[in-house]
């Protein structure tokens, strides 16, 4: 699933050793306002507005004459670091009043061409700082419209792709652009399983990495360590848990949206109120009370199944007791209920954790209909006579009032309470679900900026060469990817052998999320020349700390000179009759088995290790200087070739007037290891007969397993570069020592081996008779003492590079 989710985070790039810059710093600029439009709104008149920036109240918010004001603001602060955006900024006032129940919604134009972005915050006046505000944009009135329920400043801007990094993400426009089920199936997946997983999950790495411009696949693939080596567990534990919470609540807040727009299918909201159902009774989190209250939107937009009341005619004097019942719920009168007192009633129960779908529509409908019955009720203080008499004055009526029955009353208080359900309180349930998606937006926003907070954290970086070898040495973080500014992660030893610089995680991740820092001499051409020395790190937040320590190197791999390919070639033997495959060669089948499978010598030196193998030569025919035909066939199989080993010593020093390094390596232990040799040899000849041809055909398949045990040494070949000299061994090098290579040595092995073999032949005379043998017999002349005497070792390289 892809979403247009456009947004950006504000990037710190990783600056190598910076000089500090003095001078004096200008004043800022005073904040000056001028005003635009002002105007007494009420629940008749509740608009304010002048050249398409406008003030707009709901009847939930006004209920009697308060004074409004619009004043273009000049000088405001500026909302990025280097005070490149360009925000337009408006006041926004209601005389006497800062905070309200419900929501405004301001408009201010903002024209976008081609590949602008949105945005809009508002300033907080008691920090001087901006803050994230829910807003969408209008395309046909090119207008910003801004959420809120409190007045400030509030300020629009528009930003390119150039200018995104300037502009943190929870500012920008967060709509996005996808299919409800998506959406639906991340809320199910957080109620069923009380926690963001995987839909979530993909929904919010997709939309954050394609907002930060990493890429739609970058943030998962960190995450799952996909390819990513650089950073630490607390880092991807972090990561994770800020995507799928963003996933969360962007899938809350655009299911909420295409409620409130009426764009919402039956499914869906139907799906959303059963993930109500599970949430319900799990613990009150911010997470859980958004779905919570996103379904309970749902419900109070699309879904409050009330049905519209009809109206039935009454006869005669029963229009008095409509006209006096009428009088009581006016504006004035005992019984007036505005728009304001039924969001009051209502809003709290729509984010109340304990109430279910049913629970709430039964406390709407006993409270609306107390309200339409109290005018019969003692509720009425003055009773139902005075309002007969109200009617009898204001509309002019003569008669009594007889003919008031139970029926008639709760016919006239059908009336009104269908009026309410129709005409008054479809327009609180909107400003409900509005005041609740509002909120939900606020909490994404909060989400993207705890990311944005996390994602642009200083990380310090430092190494330090103990004995200062790389003092002077020019320095390159790697890999690098085409967004790097490649002098930005380029730098230099200091000459006491440290390096210190800072880097956000963001900066990195734009980067290419470098894990190496390569070192080169002080006079390489960074560009052509390798690295003396690479090593590898992990960003691990506060800090990265490397040190570099000459301790003596030592010998990490087996790695066996020959290659696979050497070890089998030439390993046919051909004769003037045939060609075959021979059985006796050990240890073959374990060094080619070794050979693609390298040993690890752990840091502690102890060699434990168990390997299994196999290789199968495939089949080789021809035919001999006769005519006749032959193949042959050849297959090892290497049962639990066990190895456990211990190095008194491993260690590599430099060679004293080389730049090459030598080996000291002294090792020994047990091993144990079976393998299995199958061969198949065929042939096909005309055989001499008295009277009539013949031909006969047949097969030998031969199968001996060999175990071996004993003892094991692990060791150098070596020589003295002048043989006429000896090799000394000092802390700081080896003098006048090669060394060659590894032989690992069986030594003391006892052997057992076994064998059998089939044989067949079949004949064929030229009449087509027929005659076919067949037997299997025990090989008798195998000697295991014999094996190996002289191919007990298999070599190593060294150096393994």
């Amino acid at each position: 699933m892809k979403n247009r989710i456009i947004a950006m985070i504000l990037i710190v790039s990783l600056i190598l050793p910076l000089a500090a810059c003095g001078g004096k710093t200008a004043a800022a600029p005073v904040i000056s306002e001028k005003m635009l439009a002002e105007a007494v709104l009420n629940e008749e008149n509740l608009v304010l507005g002048s050249e398409g920036v406008e003030l707009r109240l709901d009847p939930v918010i006004v209920s009697s004459d308060v004074k409004a004001i619009i004043s273009e603001v000049s000088n405001a602060p500026a909302l990025d670091d280097e005070g490149i955006i360009s925000l337009k900024v408006y006041d926004f006032k209601l005389e006497n009043v800062s905070q309200v129940d419900g929501v405004i919604q301001l408009a201010i134009p903002l024209k976008l061409v081609e590949g602008e972005i949105p945005g809009a915050a508002y300033l907080n006046e008691s920090t001087g700082e901006w803050e994230p505000v829910a807003f969408m944009y209008d395309k046909p009135s090119s207008s910003v419209i801004i959420f809120t329920d409190h007045l400030s400043k509030y300020g629009v801007f528009s930003v390119t792709n150039a200018g995104k990094r300037h502009a943190r993400v929870e500012f920008l426009d967060l709509y996005g652009e996808g299919t409800d089920e998506d959406f639906q199936a991340a809320v199910e997946e957080y109620a069923i399983g009380g926690v963001p997983a995987t839909q979530c999950f993909d929904i919010g790495a997709g939309a954050a990495g394609d907002a930060m411009q990493l890429g739609g696949d970058f943030l998962g693939n960190v995450v799952q360590s996909a390819g990513y080596l650089a950073y630490g567990d607390d880092v991807l534990s972090t990561l994770g848990d800020h995507l799928g919470s963003i996933g969360l609540m962007l899938s809350v807040v655009q299911i909420g949206t295409n409620i409130y727009r009426g764009n919402i299918n039956d499914a869906v909201v139907a799906s959303l109120k059963t993930s109500l159902t599970y949430v319900l009774g799990k613990a009150a989190s911010k997470l859980s009370s958004s779905v919570m209250s996103a379904s309970m939107a749902s419900i109070a937009i699309v879904d409050y199944a009330i049905n519209k009341f009809g109206t039935t005619a009454i006869e005669g004097r029963a229009d008095i007791y409509r006209d006096a019942y009428s009088i009581y719920y006016s504006k004035g009168e005992d019984g007036f209920k505005g728009s304001d007192y039924w969001y009051k009633t209502f809003y709290p129960m729509f984010s109340d954790p304990t109430m279910t779908e049913e629970s709430l529509k039964t406390e709407i409908d006993k409270i609306v209909t107390t309200h339409c019955n109290e005018f019969w009720t003692g509720t009425n203080k003055s009773g139902v006579d005075y309002y007969v008499s109200e009617a009898r004055e204001k509309m002019a009526w003569t008669g009594g009032g007889a003919g008031l029955n139970q029926g008639l009353q709760d016919s006239i208080s059908q009336e009104r309470r269908s009026v309410l359900y129709n005409d008054v309180l479809p327009g609180v349930f909107r400003q409900i679900a509005l005041k609740i998606n509002m909120d939900n937006e606020t909490k994404l926003r909060a989400e993207y900026k705890a990311l944005s907070d996390y994602l642009n954290k200083t990380i310090a970086f430092s190494v330090t060469d103990t004995k200062k070898t790389y003092a002077k040495h020019l320095v390159r973080f790697s890999p690098l990817n085409d967004k790097a500014e490649i002098d930005n992660w380029t730098g230099k030893f200091k000459d006491d052998g440290t390096l210190n610089t800072a880097f956000t995680l963001y900066g990195h991740m734009v980067a290419g999320s470098p894990n190496k820092l390569d070192i080169y001499a002080p006079d390489a051409d960074m560009e052509k020349d390798e690295p003396v020395k690479s090593i590898e790190f992990k960003v691990t937040p506060p800090a990265v700390e490397l040190v570099i320590s000459e301790e003596a190197g030592r010998l990490t791999t087996l790695i066996t000179q020959r290659s696979s390919g050497d070890i089998v070639s030439n390993f046919l033997v051909e004769d003037e009759y045939k060609s075959y495959f021979p059985e006796e060669l050990y240890p073959l089948p374990l060094e080619h088995m070794l050979s693609q499978q390298p040993i690890s010598i752990p840091k502690d030196n102890i060699i434990s290790t168990s390997l299994s193998g196999s290789w199968d030569a495939g089949t080789e025919s021809g035919k001999n200087s006769r005519g006749d035909e032959w193949s042959t066939s050849y297959r090892y199989d290497v049962h639990n070739f066990d190895l456990n080993l211990t190095l008194k010593t491993n260690m590599e020093l430099p060679v004293i007037g080389t730049d090459k390094k030598g080996l000291l390596l002294d090792g020994a232990g047990t091993y144990s290891y079976t393998v299995t040799i199958t061969t198949v040899t065929t042939g096909y000849q005309e055989t001499v007969a008295l009277f009539e041809k013949a031909w006969s055909e047949g097969s030998v398949t031969r199968s001996i397993t060999f175990t071996s045990t004993g003892n094991v040494a692990l060791y150098t070949s070596s020589r003295a570069i002048d043989s006429s000299k000896g090799v000394v061994v000092y802390p700081e090098g080896i003098d006048n020592l090669e060394t060659l290579g590894v032989i690992l040595e069986f030594e003391n092995p006892i052997n057992n081996i076994s064998g059998k073999a089939t044989s067949y032949t079949k004949i064929t005379w030229e009449d087509e008779t027929e005659k076919e043998e067949s037997s299997t017999y025990t090989i008798d002349n195998l000697d295991p003492n014999v094996i190996m005497l002289d191919a007990s070792k298999i070599y190593f390289k060294y150096p393994t590079n």
